[in-house]
């Protein structure tokens, strides 16, 4: 009850300014960044807006194992055997469990599955731990995004689990990563060198975390390395946000970007169980632990030239090159935090596209990927 009263007594400020910005918003100068259409502007602000009254209210999404609209898309995968799961993902409190995942355009038959014209990107939602699904709603902007322009046959999106008050933290979403990924090599028998790990803000920081894994203990579980890795605006320094000297809406881009405090320290608390975990280790601040492959993996990295973490991905990029991944890295202007995501929700979708147009342009040159032309699914 006590949210609501807060959120309840704090909505007049916040539409006040809301409403006060969108007026702004009707002269180009008054924009964000002046390119920007109206709509676009707008649009950035409310999705603020929306998730700022999801913090407030800790509105995470409720995850369901039903198939739901995506039918037989949506497949079910159980969890695996406990040795596998070692390290940091051995943990007493948190276990493996069965875990949901839509495919687009549809899974691949098993006849199929090997075909050197098959490509996988296992792709892993954004929402800062804390909200999203994989589902069509939530992700298949993103996922027909990559099928259509960066070439993939397939993408998987798991439904990991999301972070709450009493379940769900760190390494849940890790352990699931580790089981939708084993689950294409494994039981689908699709080969390593046939996927492409893919993931957007928070689903970033899981792939970073999953490539770590399968470096530090993949030989043992016999678990080899993917194809390729893209990540799209990556989360990559969860300690930062819970560093008190640290105020995000001091950044240049504060004011063209939808991310807004409240939302980000929701998912850092949430992810470390309100400290349990300590933030700035290696899994979840992987931005000041660079590491490297024993094997190279051509590495994509995507961020928007107006987001508060444009200045964080630039760092973390050099950084990962220094270390000697084969990393190309594209910033496209005038967009804000995961517009591969959100896409036309936002007004962004044609820079989603030519950003996945690149993607597939830097993995045809570094990677034996079989990725197909542009088109429709």
């Amino acid at each position: 009850m006590a949210p609501i009263i807060s959120i309840l007594a704090s909505s007049p400020i916040f539409l006040f300014r809301y409403l006060f910005d969108i007026t702004c918003f009707l002269l180009p100068g008054g924009r964000p960044v002046k390119r920007w259409t109206f709509r676009q502007a707008a649009l950035v602000r409310s999705i603020r807006l929306l998730l700022l009254y999801w913090s407030l209210a800790l509105a995470g999404n409720r995850l369901t194992l039903r198939p739901g609209r995506e039918r037989n898309r949506f497949e079910v995968i159980p969890s695996k055997s406990p040795k596998l799961y070692r390290g940091p993902l051995d943990d007493a409190a948190i276990q493996p469990e069965a875990i949901g995942a839509t495919w687009t355009p549809a899974r691949p038959l098993s006849t199929a599955a090997a075909d050197k014209e098959t490509t996988v990107a296992l792709h892993f939602h954004g929402g800062a731990f804390v909200i999203g699904d994989g589902r069509d709603e939530d992700a298949g902007f993103v996922a027909r995004t990559l099928v259509r322009h960066m070439g993939c046959t397939h993408v998987c999106a798991p439904q990991y689990r999301l972070s709450t008050p009493t379940s769900g933290r760190f390494p849940a979403a890790l352990q699931d990563a580790l089981t939708s990924y084993i689950h294409l090599i494994k039981d689908i028998g699709i080969p390593a060198s046939q996927i492409i790990l893919s993931g957007d803000s928070a689903g970033a920081n899981i792939v970073l975390g999953l490539l770590r894994y399968i470096s530090e203990y993949g030989q043992e579980i016999g678990v080899p390395a993917p194809a390729a890795a893209a990540l799209w605006s990556p989360w990559t320094d969860v300690g930062a946000t819970l560093d008190p000297n640290l105020d995000m809406t001091l950044s240049p881009n504060y004011t063209s970007d939808y991310l807004g405090p409240e939302f980000v320290l929701w998912g850092a608390l949430a992810v470390t169980g309100h400290g349990e975990i300590d933030a700035s280790g290696p899994y979840l601040s992987p931005h000041n632990h660079p590491f490297k492959m024993s094997t190279e993996i051509p590495m994509f990295v995507n961020g928007g030239g107006r987001e508060v973490l444009c200045d964080s991905i630039i760092e973390f990029s050099e950084k990962f090159k220094n270390q000697g991944w084969p990393l190309h890295l594209v910033i496209s202007e005038g967009c804000p935090h995961d517009f591969a995501l959100l896409g036309p929700r936002i007004g962004f979708q044609e820079d989603a596209e030519a950003a996945a147009r690149d993607a597939k342009a830097f993995f045809r040159s570094t990677t034996a990927l079989y990725l197909k032309n542009a088109g429709t699914i």
